[in-house]
């Protein structure tokens, strides 16, 4: 027992800083908890406080009644309840932690202001190397990911903030935001400073050549994620309505995702202001920070978004678009009344249909049946692979050959969008009506309101990476 709670407490310290996998960490926690307090059990414990709250007031009552039959029968039934909680004393607090943990955690170790200076402190990554080098001794079932993820961590670069600017020279891009931040306050002594560097900016093209190169290496995924599925794995996944999809990466995009990334560390939590009906079309404020390189409409919205606003994967990070071409499995089905068919998918993770159901249900749904799903009905591997709501670029990549984007309907896309006080919203988008395959917009997580659509999609979790030294 008391190895048991060790590793589950070890489980639980991972899930909080390695967010990437944080349902694997939880998961495998309910299921070292389970044979000593399951959900259920737990669940249970929780009903039983308050029927002993509701005895001791009757008891109370009957005491007040001279009713001494009463009292004696009612104090019994109390004090064998009381028995049976305090059992469990011990464990509930850690039931608690597994149970009713929040699915969504932000990654310390992404690029952005949201975390605040105190989040890159090289104590944190120290901390969770020696949590994960106990859990290999702990837990030699998955000692092998325990290991990876150590090798991981321990390569990771800690954070290069704007202020490191100060030391390396700061980009084109870092000057360009700089600048466009002091002109809306009307810093003119930094705007000056800033277009002098920018001046002289123009004949650097070494300069600029070796700052997209360290763009790419840090953020660019370093495996291919465009690997086909086994056949099996896309052969079953067709009998749950899912199709394996392909999509090319387009030079347009990744010099917009390069610009995109040197922003990264830029943005701020959104003002409530602009957190209306979760709308992100502040054209005039977007379009004044989109630099020249995103040249269509559709860049320009896209690069203005992820320049202007804080968004993170279900997996926590940053949610930075992949620059690389990318295979996924995809739920295939018209943006049409058709969409309220039977699905053997949705059966699979529970849920009663497509449309109506709030962020937070998806969301435990794919944490409670996502991995058994990939694991039995597909045989992949829920460490490599994970069962999201289709993101929001693979929507925009696939969309136009596949009609999307043209419906009065909103669509749930993983991720979520980082508000003041570090708020997260669901992201949702792909109404007809605003913008259609670049619609981008955001919802409270418990709305649950019937416009809104899921279509699932199995990605290789790699993606969910936001930094990769």
């Amino acid at each position: 027992m008391a190895n048991t709670t060790d590793a589950v407490r070890l489980l639980i310290e991972a899930a909080q800083t390695d967010t990437i996998y944080r349902d694997v960490y939880l998961r495998r926690a309910r299921d070292l908890l389970s044979p000593t307090l399951d959900e259920s059990g737990y669940r249970a414990v929780a009903s039983m406080q308050k029927e002993l709250d509701e005895l001791v007031r009757h008891t109370r009552s009957a005491v007040v009644q001279f009713d001494w039959a009463k009292a004696a029968e009612l104090s019994a039934q109390a004090d064998r309840m009381r028995k049976a909680i305090d059992a469990q004393a011990g464990i509930a607090p850690l039931a608690q932690h597994v149970y009713d943990a929040d699915l969504v955690a932000f990654d310390p170790f992404s690029p952005g202001k949201h975390l605040g200076p105190q989040a890159m402190q090289t104590g944190l990554r120290a901390q969770l190397l020696e949590t994960l080098a106990s859990l290999q001794k702990a837990d030699t079932t998955l000692g092998s990911f325990y290991q990876q993820r150590s090798g991981y961590f321990s390569s990771l670069e800690l954070a290069r903030g704007a202020d490191s600017g100060k030391a390396r020279g700061r980009t084109r891009a870092e000057l360009e935001q700089l600048a466009l931040e002091a002109a809306e306050r009307g810093d003119i002594t930094t705007i000056e400073s800033a277009a002098k560097q920018l001046r002289d900016y123009k004949d650097a093209s070494e300069k600029n050549s070796s700052a997209s190169s360290a763009v790419k290496s840090r953020y660019e995924c370093p495996l291919d994620l465009g690997i086909p599925f086994p056949q099996d794995a896309s052969a079953r996944a067709r009998e749950l309505g899912m199709v394996e999809h392909h999509s090319a990466a387009r030079p347009d995009m990744t010099a917009a995702l390069e610009v995109i990334y040197a922003h990264a560390w830029g943005p701020i939590p959104t003002s409530p202001e602009l957190e209306h009906e979760g709308v992100l079309r502040t054209q005039v404020l977007v379009e004044s920070k989109v630099p020249t390189e995103l040249a269509t409409d559709e860049l320009k919205v896209l690069g203005g978004q992820f320049i202007q606003q804080i968004f993170i994967s279900s997996g926590g990070a940053r949610y930075l678009p992949p620059m690389a071409s990318e295979t996924a499995l995809v739920e295939e089905f018209p943006e049409n009344d058709s969409v309220d068919a039977p699905s053997k998918l949705l059966s699979a993770l529970g849920l009663r249909n497509r449309r109506g159901l709030a962020r937070a249900e998806i969301e435990n749904a794919l944490m409670r049946f996502g991995p058994n799903l990939l694991a039995d009905q597909l045989g992949l591997d829920p460490i490599e692979f994970r069962l999201v709501c289709i993101p929001y670029d693979l929507y925009m990549r696939l969309g136009p050959e596949r009609g999307w984007g043209k419906w009065h309907h909103w669509t749930h896309f993983d991720g979520y969008w980082v508000v003041s006080g570090n708020r997260l919203r669901a992201l949702v988008g792909g109404d007809g009506r605003f913008g259609g395959l670049a619609d981008l917009v955001s919802i409270s997580r418990t709305d649950a309101r019937d416009s809104v659509y899921a279509r699932f999609a199995v990605v290789r979790r790699a993606r969910m990476v936001a930094r990769w030294r």
